[in-house]
């Protein structure tokens, strides 16, 4: 059905390259910094596996290549991850991301922070 989220796509799980190579094998992580350190999944990651994070992107685009190279593990959305041949799920998704009343943690993070620029604090 045309304009129906399809089940994994609020859904969040560890991703690895499918080449074994230093990080991976070392269980390291790759976490982002900038603006994307602020969203659910990098939150999550850093409160859960923070002492292992290795190295970091500038972005979510550069985390998903260096987790591709082999630099460590870290988190994607399951369709960004399940889409990309570069990428292994190496854990089952994670249940403290799963979309609540049919928003994603995406979703509720920026609308929580659209509220909090607002001059008063209410939805524009």
């Amino acid at each position: 059905m045309a304009g129906r989220p399809s089940e994994r796509q609020g859904r969040y799980a560890i991703y690895s390259g499918r080449r074994l190579i230093n990080g991976i094998a070392a269980g390291l992580f790759v976490g982002v910094t900038g603006e994307a350190a602020n969203i659910a999944s990098a939150r999550w990651l850093r409160a859960h596996h923070g002492d292992r994070i290795a190295v970091r992107g500038n972005n979510t685009h550069s985390v998903r290549e260096l987790v591709a190279a082999g630099a460590g593990l870290s988190i994607f959305p399951c369709f960004v991850g399940d889409s990309d041949p570069r990428l292994v799920r190496v854990a089952q998704p994670i249940p403290e991301l799963e979309p609540t009343n049919g928003s994603s943690p995406i979703t509720r993070n920026v609308t929580r922070r659209r509220y909090e620029k607002s001059p008063t604090g209410l939805p524009p």
